[in-house]
């Protein structure tokens, strides 16, 4: 198992879904969470107490990833109450308004493009600067930026600057001792349109059989093992890559 004891990690997004499993999966695994959120605040604080109760210290804080502002006050909370920082895991993201590219408004492009562009960028910049050496950087990205999709236009291209950006920023920021890695889940139970209570069984099960490993979907903890992969000393020699997390399924 991989061992964080010690360690002060800041997950974006954390109050449901990947991030929340991602935040109690590092947390469990020994380190310090900063458990972010924007808007659900009672999300963010089940998650903080789900870590405690694994033994590790944990505290949340909002923050609004579209303002680079908040991001750097946000990595300095963490610094200043843990003493350091040495994960960031930058996960906060829209995944709505899907529908073709003649119908997006300016409007809906502007919001998509503040979070999972703009924000995923400054988290990755702010990350890039604040982060301890040695440390690791993981974003989680989108299975729909690998091959074109009809409704997919806005979403796909918000996502697909900061997926680029991880082997710049790996570049740039190696001499340090930092990693920098991409998680590319597909669709995923408990996540984004498979949230608790969307029960689209039809689509479920084509997701379900896309996989040759068995007739099931992807879980949030089959992401948070990627992620607890690229934060551990596995994966101390690998840096600027994309870790599909698909159970095999075509993209």
């Amino acid at each position: 198992m991989t061992d964080l004891s010690g360690k002060v990690a800041v997950v974006i997004g954390a109050s449901r879904g990947i991030g929340r499993a991602v935040a109690v999966r590092l947390g469990r695994l020994g380190a310090s969470v900063v458990v972010n959120y924007s808007r659900d605040a009672s999300g963010a604080a089940a998650t903080v107490a789900e870590i405690e109760a694994a033994g590790s210290r944990a505290i949340d804080v909002r923050a609004d990833v579209s303002k680079p502002d908040e991001i750097e006050a946000l990595l300095d909370t963490a610094r200043s109450r843990f003493g350091g920082l040495d994960v960031v895991v930058a996960n906060a993201g829209l995944d709505e308004g899907l529908g073709p590219v003649l119908d997006v408004t300016e409007a809906e492009y502007d919001r998509m493009f503040s979070v999972n562009a703009k924000g995923a960028f400054f988290t990755l910049q702010k990350a890039g600067g604040m982060v301890d050496s040695g440390g690791s950087i993981v974003y989680i990205g989108s299975s729909s930026t690998l091959r074109p999709q009809p409704g997919f236009g806005l979403y796909t291209s918000s996502k697909l600057p900061p997926s680029f950006l991880v082997g710049i920023l790996a570049q740039e920021i190696g001499e340090r001792g930092v990693t920098v890695n991409a998680v590319i889940p597909t669709a995923t139970d408990g996540a984004g349109y498979f949230s608790a209570g969307n029960d689209d069984t039809e689509l479920r099960s084509l997701v379900q059989n896309a996989s040759p490993l068995g007739s099931r979907m992807g879980t949030v903890d089959d992401v948070a093992d990627a992620v607890e992969f690229f934060t551990g000393k596995l994966a101390r020699w690998i840096s600027g890559q994309q870790l599909l997390v698909s159970g095999g399924a075509p993209t």
